[in-house]
């Protein structure tokens, strides 16, 4: 069943398309990330699913009712939508519990204020004030309180991006694990890429206003459908084919490709044995806790990067025979439109 359907959904702001022909559908118990740099329309568009904004064109639909399009709009407060911003958005003469408690109208509300603030781990502060608590429990309370109406769908934007990164990351996995356990779908909004991979079932990679791919996290990094997403997506380098079938050992011919196509190999591809007759060299070397990342460069003066155990230290310099890992398949893009 579908929770959520944005069909076609396009808004401007005076002369800037910030949306453009956007569509989706949201699964029950779904998590949906839209990620994407900054100014590309990714709050924008979950601001419409709220009824925070209008659209120009298309509709929205929550449930199977239309709750926005040209002609007609459901006001915020009657979608029965959870929102979570960056900022908190708490009361400050609030307590916890009375923040918590505000949006929930029917039911035992001080049953449903406890059983809130322990399943985000605040279990006991319900008498603190928001200035009382640290940013991720602020956080926590902004949860709850989203959550305590029982919404039919949670909105986040950005919520973590204003913590620092361990606290981020354990409050990241503490909200997803949240999610599976009320079952409540979600559209998660980001531009950190990680974060989208860890948190998504599916993704949503957006550029100048529309949806460059849609898939799981698994597709979206090991199959983009472009040189954007591919690189958006994370940490690659991009081969003319012709260079890379010439250079590189195992790596098999690519049907259908064209001359000036590129190959994408992340680091987790390439793998190489240091020889001193190889006809690669390593250029670089960057140290990151539990591993090397290396940067190789071959005889064609093109780059390729390679990730190894932090066990495995290869000095700058040392000539080297790079491959692929058995298993990986090599991905061919298009080059960039310079759009």
């Amino acid at each position: 069943m579908t929770t959520l359907r944005v069909h076609e959904v396009c808004k401007r702001f005076g002369r800037t398309v910030a949306v453009d022909r956007v569509s989706f559908d949201l699964g029950e118990r779904e998590v949906l990330v839209l990620v994407g740099p900054s100014g590309c329309g990714k709050s924008t568009v979950l601001r419409m699913i709220a009824g925070l904004h209008t659209v120009d064109s298309g509709e929205i639909e929550l449930g199977g009712v239309t709750v926005s399009s040209t002609t007609a709009s459901v006001p915020p407060e009657r979608r029965g939508v959870g929102l979570v911003f960056q900022e908190h958005a708490l009361f400050p003469h609030l307590s916890v519990a009375a923040n918590v408690g505000f949006g929930v109208r029917r039911g035992d509300k001080h049953a449903q204020v406890d059983a809130m603030l322990q399943l985000v781990g605040l279990a006991g502060l319900g008498g603190r004030y928001p200035h009382e608590l640290s940013g991720g429990e602020r956080q926590r309370v902004a949860l709850a309180r989203a959550l305590a109406p029982e919404p039919r769908l949670l909105l986040l934007d950005e919520p973590f991006a204003s913590l620092d990164p361990n606290l981020r990351t354990r409050l990241r996995d503490d909200v997803v694990s949240i999610l599976r356990a009320t079952g409540t779908p979600a559209v998660f909004v980001t531009h950190d890429q990680g974060e989208a991979l860890a948190v998504g079932d599916r993704i949503a990679v957006m550029r100048s206003g529309s949806i460059e791919q849609i898939g799981t996290p698994e597709d979206v990094y090991h199959q983009p459908v472009d040189h954007f997403v591919a690189s958006f997506m994370g940490e690659a380098a991009f081969v003319p084919v012709k260079v890379v079938v010439d250079n590189i050992e195992g790596v098999p011919p690519v049907v259908g490709a064209e001359h000036d196509d590129l190959l994408m190999l992340r680091p987790d591809d390439v793998t190489f044995e240091v020889d001193d007759a190889g006809a690669a060299r390593v250029t670089a070397a960057e140290f990151r806790g539990s591993t090397w990342c290396y940067r190789l460069t071959l005889p064609s003066s093109h780059e390729v990067l390679s990730m190894r155990t932090h066990l495995d230290r290869v000095e700058v310099g040392a000539s080297v025979n790079p491959r692929l890992r058995v298993g990986h398949r090599p991905v061919v893009v298009k080059p960039p439109t310079g759009d």
